[in-house]
């Protein structure tokens, strides 16, 4: 069953009246009067002048926030209706444009999603843009844009640039999660003690708004939990912040690991597995925002890197093991009381802080101490998969690894070596190894 949402700008019953489309919508979402039921807070990626960006970068700016919020909304089914089919209704300044590059936008969402967007545009009316600007940055002037989640990835990310004397301004997104936050503030506070004064922030806050009682939101036990669009907006922000300041450079930092999205099993296949760095989701927006005249591209640096070596080449040498901990991986951040301890990027963090000699961390569950202790449970289920996966690269040749795995072939069209990535993920799958053997032995016999 399709899902029909339709964005407005304008009051409702308005909008219902001049579009048949709204009217039928299931859900209206309203950025703008009000009864906002969304909250869009982006005037920081849109620079001192925004009334000077390409209405292009404003119209992709506002697509990929109502993008976001109806991946929120539309809650997966079980089994055979676990794809979702949305339609969404988008105002937008040249309709013209993103009705040509529709197909090249619904493509980009199925392989970030693998769910099926169908996207219809009409003329946005009015056109207020915010005027809200970030602080500029002491001294010189930023030179790139840094995309910074709050994780350990991210955080390498820019210890790199700044070690290089590089002036990031930092892109992050702000969704309403406590605990993201936290980890965001922690994360900007120690570069800014690390290198003072040679950074910005222009953070964006997004997230559903529940105060509106003319036009409700879904409740939060309805919203769908594993945003997967959330890698578009956050990509999205940073090149309209990139555009704004005259940038050429946006840095999205992951290891290698996590940006492969290796199914690790058939039953992690298609949505299952996140692809939110994904070599060819880059590459697909970068195409997209080329065709829309819009001069910045993002860029993968770490892309044949493991978390391991990350945190023993990048963060050891810059920043304290306090400040290291302060960022979070877990995909469960915010729905427990500290970081899950059982969902991949937890393991594949805490193999990383052994290997790199830092204090154990706190986790909800320690299933690489006691894995006995958890079978029959999603938790073990992911450590099984993921030694599975690292005894397959260890034993495999580079022949029979790329014939069980030929998504790595696939990666070669957007500018990825197979081959590098192939010893890319036999050094993780060696560091996982030497962890395991010096600190978890019992994990340990599970490669065997």
């Amino acid at each position: 069953m399709t899902t029909r949402i339709a964005v407005v700008r304008e009051a409702p019953e308005h909008a219902c009246q001049r579009l048949p489309e709204a009217a039928q919508a299931d859900l209206l979402l309203d950025v703008s009067t009000e009864r906002a039921n969304v909250t869009a807070d982006i005037s920081a990626a849109l620079g001192p002048t925004p009334e000077d960006l390409p209405p292009l970068a404003l119209d992709l700016a506002e697509i990929a926030v109502a993008i976001y919020i109806s991946d929120i909304a539309v809650l997966r089914g079980q089994r055979e209706e676990w794809t979702r089919s949305v339609s969404l209704l988008l105002p937008v300044r040249e309709v013209e444009f993103w009705e040509g590059a529709a197909a090249d936008l619904r493509g980009m969402l199925y392989a970030l999603t693998r769910d099926n967007f169908h996207l219809s545009f009409y003329a946005r009316p009015g056109d207020s843009t915010p005027r809200a600007a970030p602080s500029a940055a002491p001294g010189e002037p930023p030179d790139c844009v840094c995309m910074l989640s709050g994780g350990l990835d991210s955080l390498a990310g820019a210890a790199t640039l700044q070690s290089a004397g590089r002036r990031p301004i930092y892109s992050t997104h702000r969704s309403g999660n406590p605990t993201v936050y936290a980890a965001q503030k922690q994360v900007l506070e120690a570069i800014e003690q690390r290198w003072p004064g040679s950074s910005v922030s222009a953070p964006c806050r997004v997230a559903p708004h529940t105060g509106s009682i003319s036009l409700p939101f879904v409740t939060p036990e309805e919203r769908e939990p594993s945003r997967r669009a959330r890698s578009l907006l956050f990509m999205t922000m940073a090149m309209v912040t990139a555009v704004a300041y005259g940038l050429a450079e946006v840095y999205m930092f992951e290891n290698g690991v996590l940006s492969a999205a290796l199914p690790m099993t058939a039953a992690r296949a298609g949505s299952m597995s996140t692809r939110s760095t994904h070599p060819t989701l880059l590459g697909m927006f970068n195409a997209l925002c080329e065709r829309a005249g819009l001069a910045p591209r993002i860029t993968n640096p770490f892309i044949y890197q493991t978390k391991s070596d990350l945190l023993r080449d990048v963060l050891r040498p810059a920043l304290s093991p306090t400040q290291i901990q302060g960022t979070v991986s877990c995909w469960s951040t915010g729905r427990t009381q500290r970081q899950c301890g059982g969902c991949i990027p937890c393991l594949l963090r805490q193999i990383a802080m052994f290997h790199a000699g830092l204090p154990e961390e706190a986790y909800m569950v320690n299933v690489l101490a006691e894995p006995d202790k958890y079978i029959g449970t999603d938790t073990y289920g992911n450590l099984v998969d993921l030694l599975r996966n690292a005894r397959e690269m260890l034993r495999g040749s580079e022949t029979e690894i790329l014939l069980a795995r030929p998504e790595l072939l696939g990666m070669e069209a957007a500018g990825v070596s197979a081959a590098e990535m192939i010893r890319m993920f036999h050094r993780h799958a060696e560091q996982l190894s030497s962890v395991l053997d010096a600190h978890f032995p019992r994990a340990a016999r599970l490669m065997l």
